[in-house]
């Protein structure tokens, strides 16, 4: 009688922490559910990739032109105005 607590008390389990046996105490198996779990070996992480690759790259550039688009169009006739009105005027005295 007198190891009666000290028994228990080594008997608990050490792997759970305190703050999780709460939690653990309200769980319970469900008879018939099947659970099952995906082996490194069979999960498919670089063939989504490839498979998707140019649906995900048109997407993404499309994107990228209708935010980027205007500015960099801007900047695109800016640079050839400037270069077409530079040679205007280092050559228009000449005749």
């Amino acid at each position: 009688m007198a190891l009666r607590r000290s028994i228990i008390r080594m008997a608990e389990r050490s792997d759970v922490q305190p703050a999780l046996k709460k939690l653990w105490k309200k769980h319970y198996k469900v008879d018939g559910q099947v659970t099952q779990h995906l082996s490194p070996f069979e999960q498919n992480i670089v063939s989504p990739l490839i498979k998707h690759f140019p649906e995900n790259t048109m997407k993404r550039a499309i994107k990228f032109v209708t935010e980027a688009g205007a500015g960099l169009g801007l900047g695109v006739f800016v640079y050839y105005w400037s270069e077409w009105k530079f040679a205007d005027l280092a050559y228009h005295h000449r005749p």
